[in-house]
């Protein structure tokens, strides 16, 4: 979700010692679509209401590919979805069901991603490009990001 001052809703999770920022995501639930599922997730991870729009990215990852990388530890093999989000209202409302290791919910600069440690990490191309005519030309399948 991008704001007019080109800022990113992110997750700030500190687990063990290290710092790292998600976009608010998770796993689907029976009989909830992909769009509902981001939706659901949203707003448990950062009090807002938001309306999903359209498919962004589709995003695999492949676990024994990624073996010695501190920044993903999970042995599930993944196939993500980014969706397009804006807020539904102004109001916030407390997060409902943060994750164990969340943080912070913030606003994050598209323009200054690349200071964060932003997973997966090779999303932060795709981000930044967003709302530019970059965007347009960026392929939907972005395979397994590092």
């Amino acid at each position: 979700m991008v704001d007019e001052a080109r800022r990113i809703l992110l997750i700030r999770h500190c687990d063990n010692g290290r710092e790292f920022h998600v976009l608010p995501g998770g796993r689907v639930k029976p009989g909830e679509t992909a769009a509902e599922a981001a939706g659901r997730e949203v707003r448990e991870e950062t009090g807002l209401r938001v309306d999903v729009g359209e498919l962004l990215w589709v995003r695999e990852y492949l676990p024994e590919r990624h073996s010695g990388n501190p920044h993903h530890r999970t042995q599930m093999q993944q196939l993500q979805l980014y969706f397009k989000a804006q807020p539904a209202s102004d109001a916030a409302l407390p997060a409902t069901a943060p994750d164990r290791t969340q943080a912070a919910v913030v606003w994050h600069p598209l323009a200054t991603l690349n200071e964060l440690v932003l997973l997966p990490l090779g999303l932060v191309v795709p981000l930044t490009a967003l709302g530019t005519t970059e965007a347009a030309q960026a392929p939907v399948y972005l395979g397994d990001l590092v």
